[in-house]
């Protein structure tokens, strides 16, 4: 091979291989979240996550089991744990969001905007 020919090779491999890291990338990202309302939703989840030093544990607050999700898909992982909890315990009535405890008794009640009303709605599935 000429020397013309090795470096474009080379340069194509290398573009590749930043294509797919950045594909990757991309898919491992959770989705966007309203930080006024997650922040508000967030002490009523029925979990919590710490870091170690492989990735992340999610610790359920009720049971104490732990589940040691891969690196990679560990925040999707706690989006789809949000998403479950959301359709049993959030309620949306016109722009009031309910958090319910598992006797649908209302433990805190919020106030949305149309935008963070929309949000709700789309992240959580409701």
């Amino acid at each position: 091979m000429k020397k013309k020919q090795t470096n474009l090779l080379f340069l194509g491999f290398l573009a590749i291989f930043f294509i797919i890291g950045y594909v990757s990338f991309k898919e491992a990202l959770p989705e966007a979240k309203n930080e006024r309302v997650y922040a508000l939703i967030k002490p009523y989840l029925p979990y919590q996550v710490e870091r170690r030093l492989g990735g992340f544990t999610v610790i359920d607050k009720l049971t104490g089991e732990k589940e040691k999700p891969p690196a990679s898909e560990a925040l999707k992982f706690m989006d789809s744990l949000d998403k479950q909890w959301g359709k049993e315990y959030l309620q949306i009535k016109q722009n009031q969001l309910y958090i319910l405890n598992k006797e649908k008794k209302v433990l805190k009640t919020i106030s949305l905007s149309a935008s963070e009303k929309e949000w709700v709605k789309r992240f959580f599935e409701i």
